[in-house]
């Protein structure tokens, strides 16, 4: 629930998220939609589809969040848990639109039948799944689109294999596909490229198996890092710790010192022979 959370945070606190709604709510206002035209002032409108709009909006994003992460984390196909996040955002939303409906009437005697709550599921439901379903399938034929990319002739062998992998697909493609580290994060692990870093929904074992086409290894049992990001080594309060290039630290846990220890002497002996070469 924290990561879903922290997912529908970064959505909202997008401005562009905010400036399409509030574009959609100028829209519904002005053309006022289900008689609202007939019955409401424009300032009624702005604040009937403004409170209907927002709430939806927010219910149906987290939603929609929660419904991606199921279909990931249980092999579901992404139309089926689609259309069980609209069925279950369908009451909801019509509350948001009574609680609308009595905003703008100052809850008067009489507000709240208005609708039948049969008519008002009818008209909300329909709409409600077939955007939710939309939604979803273009995130979908988005991933789909990354993964199927082909990558530039100017890519080498090491970075063809990784980019055809599960992980770089769920990868915004602004991040590029240089991997500094990877964490773990309740259910996600947090990716750090060059670039900035992102949520991905994975356990790190499977996220591990996806890296391993990189120069890197656990370092710790919430930590991945790839040693050509390492540049310094320091003894910290609970042993030793790595400070990667993207500002990091990263402690080395002690079942993994050895193996950390046999792969830098590794890097370093590469390092040498690529310099002297």
């Amino acid at each position: 629930m924290q990561s879903t959370l922290r997912q529908l945070r970064e959505n909202v606190s997008s401005p562009f998220f905010w400036i399409v709604l509030g574009t959609v709510i100028l829209l519904a206002s002005m053309a006022g939609p289900y008689h609202t035209l007939e019955r409401f002032s424009l300032p009624e409108r702005v604040v009937y589809w403004g409170t209907t709009l927002s709430l939806s909006t927010v219910l149906m994003t987290f939603l929609s969040v929660c419904a991606h992460g199921l279909a990931m984390s249980r092999a579901l196909h992404w139309s089926l848990v689609a259309t069980l996040a609209g069925i279950a955002g369908v009451l909801p939303v019509v509350a948001t639109v009574y609680l609308a409906e009595g905003l703008v009437t100052g809850f008067a005697p009489g507000w709240l039948k208005t609708y039948s709550l049969a008519t008002l599921i009818s008209h909300v439901a329909l709409s409600v799944v077939a955007v939710t379903l939309i939604v979803n399938a273009l995130i979908e034929f988005r991933d789909r689109g990354r993964t199927d990319a082909a990558p530039g002739p100017a890519v080498n062998e090491k970075i063809h294999v990784f980019s055809s992998t599960l992980l770089q697909s769920k990868l915004p493609h602004h991040l590029g596909h240089d991997i500094i580290s990877v964490r773990a994060q309740d259910h996600y692990v947090k990716i750090t490229t060059p670039k900035g870093s992102a949520l991905v929904l994975m356990r790190l074992g499977d996220a591990i198996e996806e890296l391993k086409p990189l120069n890197g290894l656990q370092v710790h049992r919430s930590w991945w890092i790839n040693l050509s990001h390492v540049v310094q080594t320091r003894r910290g309060a609970s042993g030793p710790e790595l400070i990667l290039d993207s500002n990091q630290i990263v402690p080395v846990g002690r079942s993994f010192r050895k193996a950390f220890r046999e792969a830098a002497r590794g890097q370093l002996a590469r390092t040498k022979a690529d310099s002297s070469g």
